[in-house]
């Protein structure tokens, strides 16, 4: 006899955890998605083992260039200028690729009540996320001060205009994690309470954020409203951009102006966009060095240290005010670029390998989301990450990585049309329990009847 039924637990309940806990954990401890990520990882991994007797995964083009880009990684060892970091962090890579791959088979296998059960812990993990950071916004910070109190009057908790520091990270993957969870609220509720709630969200993020968050999330606005407006033509718009910006990056800092030159061309720079413009133009002077094959992977941390820091004066029409000078290494752990640190670490090759990744996540996009608002949320959301690691994190960092893909399978969660695993199919009774054949009269008397 066989029982046919589906599990109690399994993949939504596994990433409606991970989605109930993304801005928490990212407001709170960034670091802490990295975690989050990798149990949410080895629980879908263990799940697929023990339900399936297989490994969620698929194949497809976004999944061949992660693979792609974890081999060339690696095999940039033989000349890396950091063997032992090239290996330690390119395994940490693979890894967290594989990981990724796994949550993405995941997400598209969820259907039909499974999947609702998911958006449900997405939505609630969003709604208690943003009462969270409008609770830190009007007390200054008192959670964040309370778990980092050895930190507290230090730089990373100079408060400005209400909000802090400390903020900026978890506010980036959050401003990643508005897409998924807007296209969710949509899904629940009619119009009248999802503009409202999705603006007070969106309100919130760009409030608290730094310029690099309220531009991602402004260009990945744009994009949305591009995508919705011209559906068949956005999506080839914007893997034009993609394509032009993954090969010509190590040309564009020497196009923008420089920040040492006095002058009111400078009055639109900040200090920090004048400071990325001198780390990025240090960066295109080593990829010049090795512009194929690239320095080696994770090697740009090895580049400079302390004593390679330089005092760098800026005009006083940057901003327009005076300020004092600022010290820092040439390129202070990474270049804050990401397709910048592509090109310096992994050179030619490994961009190459970045823009196929890009330019297939894009077509993924075009091809399988037929809802059109839901196809233009995709893009908007695409942009606000690629914004982001054009300007602010290093992008091997392991939490950043994480968000990253945990948003992705959001994303996929909620917009794939769903391909459910087959139901377990549990074996009861039968005389050596899990078999084919069943219990019958020819085993009592010879007689091969019970086929």
């Amino acid at each position: 006899m066989t029982d046919i039924s589906s599990p109690k637990f399994y993949f939504e309940h596994v990433l409606g955890a991970a989605a109930a806990l993304f801005v928490p954990m990212a407001i709170l401890l960034a670091k802490g998605i990295a975690p989050v990520f990798a149990a949410a990882g080895l629980a879908v991994l263990v799940l697929g083992l023990v339900r399936n007797r297989a490994v969620p995964l698929d194949s497809g083009p976004v999944i061949w260039s992660l693979g792609a880009l974890s081999v060339w990684a690696l095999f940039t060892v033989l000349w890396s200028i950091t063997p032992a970091v090239t290996i330690k962090t390119g395994i940490s890579l693979a890894a967290t690729f594989f990981g990724g791959a796994v949550l993405f088979a995941a997400a598209a296998r969820l259907d039909g009540r499974r999947k609702e059960a998911f958006k449900a812990a997405l939505f609630f993990g969003g709604l208690f996320g943003f009462i969270l950071i409008a609770f830190e916004l009007i007390t200054n910070a008192r959670l964040s001060l309370f778990l980092y109190w050895d930190l507290a009057g230090k730089y990373l908790f100079f408060t400005k205009g209400g909000y802090l520091l400390a903020l900026k990270p978890g506010l980036a993957a959050t401003a990643l994690f508005f897409w998924p969870w807007a296209l969710a609220v949509r899904d629940r509720f009619r119009v009248s309470v999802t503009g409202p709630a999705l603006a007070v969200a969106l309100g919130l993020i760009v409030y608290a954020a730094n310029y690099a968050v309220v531009m991602a999330l402004a260009a990945g606005g744009c994009v949305f409203a591009l995508g919705w407006a011209f559906p068949r033509i956005m999506p080839w718009a914007l893997a034009g951009v993609v394509a032009l910006g993954v090969v010509f990056a190590p040309l564009i800092p020497g196009l923008l102006p420089n920040p040492f030159e006095k002058g009111p061309h400078l009055r639109w720079l900040n200090p920090s966009s004048a400071q990325r413009i001198v780390i990025w133009n240090n960066a295109v002077v080593h990829i010049r060095e090795k512009p194929v094959l690239g320095a080696g992977f994770d090697a740009t941390r090895a580049l400079y240290g302390k004593k390679d820091r330089v005092v760098y004066k800026f005009p006083d029409e940057i901003a327009g005010r005076p300020w004092g000078p600022t010290i820092h290494e040439p390129i202070p752990l990474h270049p804050h670029n990401a397709v910048l640190q592509v090109w310096l670490e992994l050179g030619a090759v490994g961009a190459a390998i970045i823009l196929v990744l890009l330019l297939a996540i894009i077509r993924a996009i075009d091809r399988t989301i037929e809802d059109r608002i839901s196809r233009a949320a995709a893009l908007g959301a695409l942009t606000t990450g690629l914004v982001v690691a054009s300007i602010s994190f290093g992008i091997w960092q392991s939490w950043w990585l994480a968000s990253i893909l945990l948003t992705a399978t959001f994303m996929v969660t909620v917009l794939a049309p769903g391909r459910e695993d087959p139901p377990d199919i549990e074996e009861i009774g039968g005389p050596k329990g899990l078999e084919p054949t069943r219990y019958g009269d020819w085993e009592n008397k010879g007689r091969a009847i019970d086929f």
